[in-house]
């Protein structure tokens, strides 16, 4: 009986082990937009994104323009925080609050001492704000995305605007 646990333990832990490593993993995508320049031209620009390991909700965005310029840059998701007693009418009568039914709801064990934390709300909003290589330009991105507790790497939508006043419209996030 003992070898057979073993064995489960030794099979256990490198599956688990993989789980967790998956936690502190990058997402890479691109987003692809149109200059609009004073002329009426409009050409292609594409970014790409590259998400942090440590938090995902933040990560670094470059992208060359047509003329050639290179920006690049950091984006952040647009995260609130509430006080987890905002959900108190969904606790009541249900002491202490609802422990042991919310597997797979919340990631860890929720007690008397986790009533004061709190919550995170994804509210689907990405801003970035980028800046030349040369420094003297700047280019400033926002984005809706489609899918708020993924943040970029399910697609979305947005626009981005460079300092001296031109537009990249219909930046389009691609799925990674």
């Amino acid at each position: 009986m003992k070898t057979m646990v073993l064995r489960t333990a030794r099979v256990a832990f490198p599956v688990l082990a993989g789980i967790s490593m998956c936690t502190a993993c990058s997402t890479t995508g691109t987003a692809i937009g149109r200059l609009e320049q004073p002329a009426g031209k409009a050409d292609a620009v594409t970014f790409v994104w590259k998400s942090d390991a440590a938090e995902p909700e933040r990560g670094s965005i470059s992208g060359t323009l047509p003329d050639g310029s290179h920006y690049s840059g950091r984006y952040f998701e647009v995260l609130k925080t509430a006080p987890a007693d905002v959900y108190e009418p969904a606790w009541v009568g249900w002491r202490p609050y609802w422990g042991g039914w919310h597997a797979g709801w919340y990631s860890r064990p929720i007690g008397d001492l986790d009533w004061p934390t709190f919550v995170t709300i994804y509210t689907g909003k990405v801003i970035a704000n980028l800046r030349s290589d040369d420094g003297g330009t700047r280019l400033r991105c926002r984005f809706q995305v489609d899918d708020p507790r993924a943040g970029l790497a399910r697609g979305g939508a947005g626009d981005c605007q460079l300092s001296n006043g031109e537009t990249i419209d219909h930046v389009v996030v691609a799925p990674s």
